[in-house]
């Protein structure tokens, strides 16, 4: 696999078990954030601190039952392409599937795009 393939891969198994100190290490200190969407998380979070608060009220929304499976992971020199499932059972049952494109720098994320394949299913599910 590409080197900025396995960078965002070490980033999905980190997040998943937990490990934020991790996931931070790969993010640039500048990374933005971009959740397409209508609905309360959804816009634009710049730098570490407003990427992080996001991930928390994602969590905190969704009362932490918010995982991900990861399917195919394509990658360049700029760009990393991820296409996973998500899924969170609490408050509103949701699953769906999700693109984000991410990209690299200089060995860290700088800026990752999330879009769900079924934009209102997505806006329905965290209104």
């Amino acid at each position: 696999m590409h080197a900025n393939g396995e960078l965002i891969s070490r980033g999905y198994d980190a997040f998943a078990a937990g490990d934020l100190n991790t996931v931070a290490e790969l993010f640039a200190d500048d990374i933005i954030w971009t959740q397409t969407g209508e609905h309360v998380l959804a816009g634009e979070f710049h730098g570490k601190d407003a990427v992080f608060a996001f991930f928390g009220r994602l969590l905190e929304m969704t009362n932490f039952t918010f995982r991900q499976t990861v399917h195919a992971i394509l990658a360049d020199d700029d760009h990393v392409v991820v296409l996973t499932d998500s899924a969170w059972d609490s408050p509103r049952e949701f699953r769906g599937h999700d693109v984000f494109v991410w990209h690299v720098r200089d060995g860290k994320a700088t800026h990752c795009w999330a879009i769900p394949s079924d934009q209102a299913a997505s806006n329905a599910a965290l209104i």
